[in-house]
């Protein structure tokens, strides 16, 4: 019995080293035509193919739009500054001529009328102008007086110094005549008016002018104004009647005042002199 047990037991352990080494080397074919060759490895499977759309054509990008250029540059001019008490003002002139007085009402005022223009600072001869951001300042303009800052977001405003006027120059001497002077340098020469007696007035179209003063020589267009002038006040004046009143006509009390458009009565106020030789009474 012991060596049957033996034996079985190494039949036992054959048999699972046997199903052990099947297991383990794989299965055993007795009849495979390969057995006993080395075991040929089959080749890895590739990976499956993914399936990738065409790449389209890269689009052209648009080129960028232009810039919308900023609209004109509008400027105001100063004409003066005011402050009365706390009170700030500036008298402006606005871009479309409209002459303006701003008040200054704390640190930044709006323009009344023109959007987007505020009042910043009122100095003496100077004030600050902030412009809108869609105009803002961009050249100066020396002659108005209109500086722009380096932002471009504001301006200064200065009240513009004007040169001074040139003298004018000094009228021409006249020319002077020799003529032989005698030995009296207080003789009259020939066509001079004697000591004593007048100058005779120079005629003119419209009359003659007094103490013989030279007359500009008028123009035909200033001749022709003047008659009509002159034919107008003929018109309106045609039925003007001059007032006389006589002597013996004057109430007592009032006196005559005689004017070239006529006389006219006003209260005599004037005290009246007493008469130089006053009539003595006879005697009795």
């Amino acid at each position: 019995i012991l060596m049957m047990n033996d034996r079985t037991l190494k039949i036992l352990l054959t048999t699972y080293l046997i199903g052990y080494t099947i297991s383990a080397f794989g299965e055993f074919d007795l009849f495979e035509a390969n057995r006993g060759q080395p075991k040929v490895v089959a080749p890895p499977t590739p990976p499956p193919q993914v399936f990738k759309p065409p790449t389209p054509p890269p689009v052209a990008t648009p080129p960028p739009q232009p810039l919308k250029p900023p609209p004109p540059q509008q400027d105001f001019s100063l004409r003066g500054t005011s402050r009365i008490g706390k009170n700030l003002s500036a008298v402006l002139q606005a871009p479309d001529g409209k002459q303006i007085v701003q008040r200054l009402d704390g640190q930044r005022t709006e323009v009344k009328g023109y959007a987007g223009y505020f009042l910043v600072q009122v100095n003496a001869r100077e004030i600050q102008i902030e412009y809108p951001k869609e105009s803002p300042c961009q050249n100066d303009n020396e002659p108005k007086g209109v500086y722009c800052s380096k932002d471009k977001k504001t301006a200064t405003l200065k009240l513009p110094r004007l040169n001074a006027l040139a003298a004018p120059p000094p009228p021409k001497a006249p020319p002077v005549v020799v003529q032989n002077q005698p030995n009296n340098p207080f003789q009259p020469q020939p066509g001079q008016p004697q000591p004593g007696q007048a100058q005779p007035a120079q005629q003119t179209p419209f009359g003659p002018m007094p103490f013989g003063q030279p007359q500009r020589q008028l123009t035909p267009e200033e001749i022709k104004e003047r008659q009509e002038k002159f034919e107008q006040r003929k018109e309106l004046y045609k039925n003007f009647k001059k007032q006389e009143i006589k002597d013996e006509d004057v109430p007592p009390g009032m006196r005559v005042v005689r004017t070239p458009f006529g006389d006219r009565l006003i209260p005599d106020n004037r005290t009246t002199a007493p008469p130089a030789n006053p009539p003595t009474n006879p005697p009795q």
